[in-house]
């Protein structure tokens, strides 16, 4: 026998180990990653912010804001402050100072059901890759389209939320 030949050896000797082994490796973590709450889709960010009704500030009611796929689920409703049934007379945006961080508007507009200044409940997704760290922190304004003289209409705060952390329970 040469040295370069090798005698056969018996099925289900040390040739057969390292296909074994990686098998029960890929088994082993599948198990591990699938059933691991630790390692399980973490929870959504998750924020809020609350309208306290206040001098020059009528607004009262309460947003959530959710991390999603698409964007920032926003859900709310409000108690009072809303003086026009027409939700085109509104804007809902974040601001950082004076600049305009995320702009809600349109979305709300679209699902916004006002009678006798309420709100009632609602929810949206607006589509950004903003996520809810770009907003926290930040106010959250409304804004109302105001005769101030005939035919002149203007833009006026009457509510301002901080965008606060939710505590996850």
């Amino acid at each position: 026998m040469r040295l370069t030949e090798q005698a056969p050896r018996p099925a289900g000797t040390n040739e057969d180990m390292p296909k074994l082994l990686s098998i029960a490796t890929v088994l082993l973590a599948t198990i591990a990653l699938t059933a691991s709450p630790a390692l399980a889709a973490p929870d959504p960010v998750k924020a809020t912010a609350d309208f306290q009704e206040a001098l020059f500030t009528p607004v009262a009611g309460v947003l959530d804001f959710e991390e999603t796929a698409d964007g920032i689920k926003v859900a709310g409703e409000f108690k009072k402050g809303f003086a026009s049934d027409a939700p085109s007379d509104y804007q809902l945006v974040v601001l950082d100072n004076a600049d305009v961080v995320l702009d809600f508007t349109k979305d709300f507009q679209k699902v916004a059901e006002i009678e006798a200044a309420e709100v009632a409940a609602f929810e949206f997704v607006t589509k950004t890759k903003q996520k809810i760290a770009d907003i926290r922190n930040e106010d959250v304004v409304v804004r109302q389209l105001v005769d101030v003289a005939a035919g002149i209409k203007v833009q006026a705060e009457i509510g301002r939320a901080k965008v606060q952390r939710t505590e996850v329970r």
